[in-house]
């Protein structure tokens, strides 16, 4: 790569990392959406090897600014999903390092499999926006295909529709002491949802309720009795003015009976009085849950759209597994 020189991440590069992700969203028309905070939680929880499982490309003539980064996650016992996450400096594009990083993540990801789980049979996956015609064109040339859709949708915090919270529950804000039940909720509400992976509870609840970013008394528990029924969670956003909706989950029990719509009501009505615009949050387009729907009866609307490639890792045949 010339002048540039390739390193582990550091734990100070957080700022530059977010910052430089959000150039490449911006550059093909979306909207900031990482903070420091959060690109630096995302690290810690995570991924495993910040030497091994992360690049930071930097420009030596410009002390040290990085151009790219690359980096990749390892499944949690039992999954199949190695993410990777990345992107070039639009700046710098044209030049090869796109290419140099997928290349590298992607026979990183196939030593992972080699030795974390030769048996079964995972998938890399790499999520980008629709409009990022390029970083489609690269994905494609490394033999990854598209497999699912994303939207993203914003929505005003003012003249937000009236919505009845059901008959028998209660909806409060987030208060402490309900983490390991929050987290148990979350893994049975997204349990058929696509590409769902049982994350271990202290990286989920270190991005989640443990986050620097979230917003307590922005988001929303209802509960049965004392049990959890469903929940909104909402973090900031790097956009002044905007907020984002992190996580909307039911458990099935309470479905189909417009709980999901009244906590985001709700949401949105008090970030409205703390000073938010707009709120935002990105759904599976094919959600089974039927979530889109959802949430344009309550406002939002597609702000633009996503897209997820994956490639297969397949499980080696046990004849391929024994020693030579």
């Amino acid at each position: 790569m010339g002048e540039l020189t390739t390193r582990g991440y550091r734990d100070e590069d957080a700022p530059d990392v977010a910052d430089l992700l959000n150039r490449v969203e911006e550059h093909v028309g979306g909207h900031p959406y990482l903070t420091a905070e959060d690109a630096g939680a995302w690290m810690r929880a995570l991924v495993r090897d910040h030497d091994l499982d992360a690049r930071v490309v930097v420009d030596g003539a410009a002390a040290g600014a990085p151009v790219a980064f690359g980096c990749l996650t390892t499944p949690p016992d039992g999954g199949f999903r190695v993410d990777l996450t990345g992107g070039v400096d639009p700046a710098w594009r044209g030049r090869g390092i796109g290419r140099e990083l997928l290349g590298w993540q992607l026979r990183r990801a196939a030593d992972l499999h080699a030795s974390a789980a030769p048996e079964r049979d995972w998938e890399t996956h790499v999520g980008g926006s629709a409009a990022d015609t390029e970083a489609q064109a690269l994905y494609r040339r490394f033999g990854l295909a598209p497999v699912r859709y994303w939207f993203d949708m914003v929505a005003p915090t003012g003249g937000v529709p009236d919505v009845p919270v059901p008959d028998g529950l209660d909806i409060a804000g987030y208060r402490p002491g309900r983490d390991r039940d929050l987290y148990a909720a979350h893994m049975e509400a997204f349990s058929d949802h696509w590409g769902f992976q049982a994350r271990e509870e202290e990286p989920w609840l270190m991005l989640t309720v443990g986050s620097a970013d979230f917003l307590p008394d922005l988001s929303r528990v209802a509960l049965d009795g004392d049990q959890i029924a469903g929940y909104v969670l909402t973090y900031v956003s790097p956009e002044p003015g905007r907020g984002y909706v992190g996580q909307v989950g039911v458990r099935r029990p309470w479905r189909r009976r417009g709980l999901a719509s009244a906590m985001l009501v709700d949401v949105l009505r008090s970030s409205g009085a703390a000073g938010f615009q707009t709120m935002a949050l990105g759904v599976d387009a094919d959600s089974p849950t039927g979530a889109v729907g959802v949430y344009e009866r309550v406002g939002f609307a597609v702000e633009s759209r996503g897209v997820t490639f994956a490639a297969a890792l397949p499980a080696r045949s046990p004849a391929a597994r024994q020693p030579s």
